[in-house]
């Protein structure tokens, strides 16, 4: 599957994006298709070490990314810093709540994630994930579990 999407340069208002695109991948790669349906449909354990592995092969389009889950996400802003916040995750399990990215405004650059899990899901991530060989960094408190990826951070709440 091409991921090349996901690394695109965010959409900023106001200013006109004169980057080449190839026609035919519009028409004949189903990439972005394809990573919609794995990120919304697959078991929560995989989608955050999907997630994993986006983050380690590069800078990903937080539109892209939170696009992929759901329909609409709105901006926060929240002590000075933006937060971009989905809500309506589409996936069949609902054991995702809410998702939260915070972006470095200048650079449009990822910093954190934020992914609000129900308590159960919490609990079955939690054994999973440690049984697992993960080349990152995990941290864990009773009610979080935060996974440093290069120079970010995806943090999963219970809720």
């Amino acid at each position: 599957m091409n991921k090349d999407f996901l690394y695109s340069k965010p959409y900023v208002p106001g200013i006109i994006d004169d980057t080449p695109v190839d026609l035919d991948s519009w028409f004949l790669d189903d990439s972005r298709e394809r990573m919609e349906e794995k990120l919304r449909n697959s078991p929560l354990c995989d989608l955050i070490i999907e997630f994993i592995n986006i983050f380690k092969d590069g800078e990903p389009n937080y539109q892209v990314l939170l696009s992929l889950l759901g329909e609409k996400f709105v901006k926060e802003v929240r002590g000075g810093k933006n937060v971009y916040c989905q809500s309506d995750i589409l996936r069949p399990y609902n054991d995702i709540k809410r998702i939260e990215i915070e972006i470095d405004e200048e650079s449009l650059i990822i910093k954190k994630m934020n992914v609000y899990i129900n308590l159960a899901s919490f609990v079955v991530f939690e054994k999973e994930i440690t049984s697992l060989y993960v080349d990152v960094h995990i941290q864990k408190t009773n009610d979080a579990f935060s996974i440093s990826v290069k120079d970010k951070i995806i943090t999963l709440l219970a809720i």
